[in-house]
């Protein structure tokens, strides 16, 4: 069991110990800091070739010079790309220059996000944490479900926090309801299985849909 092997105080290298990545091209969005900074280099580290998506393109720039690093001595590859979840225009802008690209990739990591902000909206006028770590992952991954070679994988990194809310699709917004920080921030993250439930679904249908 995965379990018995990793737990929290696993490193990167810990869980990709003896795994060649050479061949394998893999998105990861939000790396401007944190675990999208260390998934990106550990990745790039063991050969991957990976697009980094980020807001901030000059932050992401001095963030991830240490995983050009690593990539360019273990034989991997690391490209960023511009994108800003709380705003649709860029989610779609994102998508389709990867979508003109071509390239398909093997994995996608949905790893930005932000959490217990202050009450705040989206460019498209929704609440800040429902609107970036949620809809703005889904219009990505569902814009680009067709960049997803056949047997890869998306992943949506979610949290211990969803347990602080279900989503509440009668109030999405916080119009009627005081807004608290954490209540929000479990409100983006609950749904998030429902990405990779609709992009595998769009899978299965699009044979006899495009039929």
């Amino acid at each position: 069991m995965v379990a018995d092997v990793f737990g929290a105080t696993s490193t990167t290298e810990d869980v990709l110990s003896g795994v060649n990545l050479h061949g394998k091209r893999i998105l990861v969005t939000g790396v401007s800091a944190g675990l999208g900074v260390e998934t990106a280099r550990s990745l790039a580290a063991h050969g991957a070739q990976v697009v980094g998506a980020a807001r901030d393109l000059a932050k992401a720039e001095g963030a991830t010079a240490q995983v050009r690093k690593d990539a360019t001595a273990n034989g991997g590859s690391f490209d960023l790309v511009a994108l800003d979840l709380s705003n649709l225009k860029s989610v779609r802008n994102c998508a389709d220059k990867l979508l003109k690209k071509g390239e398909p990739f093997d994995v996608v990591i949905a790893n930005a996000g932000v959490m217990a902000t202050p009450f705040s909206h989206t460019t498209d006028g929704f609440e800040m944490q429902f609107g970036t770590n949620h809809l703005g992952h889904f219009v990505l991954a569902n814009r680009i479900a067709s960049l997803i070679r056949s047997g890869g994988r998306l992943i949506n990194l979610s949290s211990a926090g969803h347990r602080y809310s279900n989503v509440d699709l009668q109030d999405p917004n916080f119009e009627h309801t005081p807004y608290e920080p954490f209540v929000a921030y479990g409100r983006s993250k609950t749904p998030l299985p429902s990405i990779s439930g609709t992009v595998d679904a769009a899978y299965v249908l699009r044979p006899c849909i495009r039929g």
